[in-house]
């Protein structure tokens, strides 16, 4: 069903339509009840219409990016994730639709409001540099975002959707 284009048009006009909702009736609540005395920052639209995440989190060489070669068809491809029995990543990775093969760096992500990244910034300097985005052409990631961590990344990282 990757190739039909209806679901993720219909997709795009319920975020869109929630994005409309969220200015229009929310927002205005959370303003009057100073509800960003309670939050560390506003909601952004790139988080209203963020596509779903999904995080493999293990330790080195359990398979993780051989995963998602397998689930993105990148094996024997220039797009492939490095896999390899030593340990091969120690950033926190995250795969996500684009053009054409990219790489960006954490810092970049966090800044950019029109990603879901921006809470990150919390945690300061030394985690973003270990924050790395890579922009791939594929329809499977028209509708996900991979992410991949290794324990030796430190578990806060995972507070960052909270």
């Amino acid at each position: 069903m990757l190739n039909e284009d209806k679901p993720v048009d219909d997709y795009s006009v319920v975020l869109q339509r929630l994005r409309k909702i969220y200015h229009s009736s929310i927002k205005p609540l959370e303003q009057s009840y100073k509800y960003n005395e309670l939050r560390q920052h506003e909601i952004t639209d790139g988080e209203i219409t963020s596509k779903p995440m999904v995080l493999f989190l293990g330790p080195w060489s359990v398979g993780k990016s051989t995963m998602i070669n397998y689930l993105l068809g990148l094996e024997n491809t220039r797009y492939q994730l490095y896999t390899g029995a030593e340990p091969t990543t120690s950033e926190f990775t995250v795969l996500m639709h684009g053009p054409k093969l990219k790489t960006i760096e954490g810092i970049v992500m966090a800044a950019d409001s029109a990603r879901s990244f921006s809470p990150l910034e919390k945690f300061g300097q030394n985690f973003l540099e270990k924050l790395i985005g890579i922009e791939v052409p594929h329809k499977l990631l028209e509708r996900v975002t991979f992410e991949t961590v290794n324990y030796s990344v430190p578990v806060l990282l995972l507070q960052w959707g909270a």
